[in-house]
C-alpha cells in the first residue's frame, strides 16, 4: 500500500508468543498505518487497543493544550478512556498479514514486489474522510462496521 505521505507511523499487534515456536515464524499481526502523522504520544506498549476518533470538543481541548492541530487532520485516541493516547494523522490504513513479528509492514513498503509477497489476509481497510462535524462516526467516536472500508486492489 503506498500511502503516499511522507511521514508515517506503524502500530502492530501481536497475538500472544509462543515460546515453542521457532524464532521469526509468521504469524498472524494486525498493523495500522497512520500516515501524514503529525503528533504521536504514546506509550511504547499500549496493551489493549481501543481506537476511536476525537469528537470536537476532545480536539478543541488537544489544540488548547499543545496547540493547533492541523485542519483536514484527525486525532486518533488509541485506549479507552484516555486522551492521552494519541495519534494526530491526515489517514489510517490496517490489515492482518501472516509475518515474522519484526518484519517490515507492507502497508509502509514502498516494495511492489515485498507488497504482492505479503498480501493483506482480508485486505486493506480505512477510514472514510471524516467531516469534522459534532455527529462524527459515532457519538463517541469508536469504530463501527460502518464506519470502515476496503481500499481498491491494485494499489
Amino acid at each position: 500500500m503506498r500511502h503516499g505521505h511522507g511521514t508515517y507511523a506503524v502500530v502492530r499487534g501481536l497475538p500472544e508468543l509462543d515460546d515453542d515456536a521457532p524464532g521469526g515464524s509468521p504469524m498472524r499481526v494486525l498493523d495500522l498505518l497512520f500516515a501524514g502523522v503529525e503528533r504521536i504520544s504514546c506509550s511504547a506498549y499500549l496493551g489493549s487497543l481501543h481506537l476511536r476518533r476525537a469528537d470536537e470538543a476532545e480536539r478543541r481541548t488537544l489544540d488548547d493544550n499543545v496547540g493547533p492541530l492541523p485542519d483536514g487532520d484527525t486525532v486518533y485516541f488509541l485506549k479507552a478512556g484516555s486522551t492521552q493516547d494519541y495519534v494526530v494523522a491526515s489517514g489510517l490504513y490496517w490489515a492482518e498479514f501472516d509475518l515474522a513479528p519484526a518484519a517490515l509492514s507492507p502497508l509502509a513498503s514502498m516494495d511492489a514486489e515485498y507488497r504482492a509477497n505479503h498480501p493483506a489476509v482480508h485486505g486493506v481497510f480505512t477510514f472514510p474522510v471524516q467531516a469534522r462535524s459534532p455527529a462524527g462516526p459515532g457519538r463517541d467516536g469508536a469504530v463501527r462496521r460502518g464506519d470502515v472500508r476496503p481500499v481498491p486492489t491494485g494499489e
